[in-house]
């Protein structure tokens, strides 16, 4: 990833996902991540989920340039 954005994920990207409503079976899911992972599995998870999360973010640009160009 590079240094951009990385950026992108710590600064917006993390913050934006994170700042989402989850449903209480969302949230148990989640606090059973946070207990159940030893500290170098968690740290793999974050490294998996910011991963996809800047390709998703990477995608929806790409999309949306691709779409506006289209329509002009």
């Amino acid at each position: 990833m590079t240094d951009l954005m990385r950026w992108m994920y710590d600064h917006y990207i993390k913050p934006n996902i994170e700042s989402q409503p989850k449903d209480d079976a969302e949230d148990m899911w989640f606090t059973f991540l946070d207990y159940e992972l030893d500290p170098n599995q968690a740290q793999a998870l974050q490294e998996a989920l910011a991963y996809y999360a800047v390709q998703g973010f990477r995608l929806g640009v790409r999309t949306g340039i691709a779409l506006d160009s289209g329509l002009g």
